[in-house]
């Protein structure tokens, strides 16, 4: 008789596990990032509500700062900077050789 509270709760575990591998791969959000283009009505509609906050913007602020979150969701800005990197420690690297090729001849 007590087996039957024991496998009870085997089988709460097996149903939790495959519920669980199964909503664990169900994509809740979707998978279209918000980079897209912005929305004239929306941009106007956030100027007005930071304008109503005392911190008046044109709309094309907006769309800018819309734009630019788009590309930093999408990872665009992420790439750009990783480059941006990339290029200033081969300018570092270059610099620090030239130095040392020079401080040995002299």
């Amino acid at each position: 008789m007590p087996f039957y509270f024991y496998f009870g709760l085997l089988g709460l575990v097996i149903g939790g596990l495959v519920t669980w591998f199964f909503l664990a791969d169900h994509p809740f959000e979707s998978l279209e990032t918000p980079g897209g283009p912005v929305d004239p009505v929306e941009a106007a509609l956030l100027a007005e509500e930071m304008a109503a906050d005392g911190r008046p913007i044109d709309e094309a602020t907006v769309v800018r700062l819309l734009d630019l979150h788009g590309a930093y969701v999408d990872g665009k800005i992420r790439e750009a900077q990783a480059a941006a990197e990339a290029a200033r420690l081969q300018t570092e690297r270059t610099h620090s050789a030239r130095e040392s090729t020079g401080e040995d001849a002299g």
